[in-house]
């Protein structure tokens, strides 16, 4: 199952080509503030038209040398009793694909700790998606 960018064409553009010079344009804008790459960032998740310059203060500082991402996002429309985890093998953006790591996410669910999310609401949820073409472009087609 892949979970589709729902919101590509409304929150942000869907045209891969003008996404990838979109967010490089702000990544270029963006100053590094530290000298080390980071190990968490937060970054705003609204439209790109809001939040786009001012995540890309926060995802310049994400080195290629990753191997593994977590994205936390918040349920805007759904109350959940726990953290919960997506059901899907990758997720869709317009600039390629997002492998979800399956045997984390399997030790995740049997530590108890954490639901599985519905396709539904996975899909209907723009806190993760606003982060995935960022996280794309700034790993530039290395594996993670």
């Amino acid at each position: 199952m892949i979970r589709r960018a729902g919101f590509a064409g409304t929150w942000y553009t869907e045209r891969k080509d003008e996404l990838a010079a979109q967010l490089q344009s702000w990544l270029q804008q963006a100053d590094v503030c530290c000298p080390e790459a980071a190990r968490a960032i937060i970054a705003p998740h609204a439209g790109y038209s809001y939040s786009g310059p001012t995540a890309a203060w926060a995802y310049k500082h994400v080195g290629r040398d990753v191997k593994r991402v977590f994205v936390l996002g918040p349920s805007h429309n759904v109350y959940l009793d726990n953290c919960a985890v997506t059901r899907c093998v990758s997720y869709a953006t317009p600039l390629g694909d997002i492998p979800i790591d399956t045997a984390v996410r399997s030790e995740l669910l049997a530590s108890k700790a954490f639901g599985e999310m519905e396709l539904d609401t996975d899909e209907g949820e723009h806190s993760i998606e606003l982060h995935l073409p960022y996280i794309v472009q700034v790993m530039g087609g290395a594996r993670f």
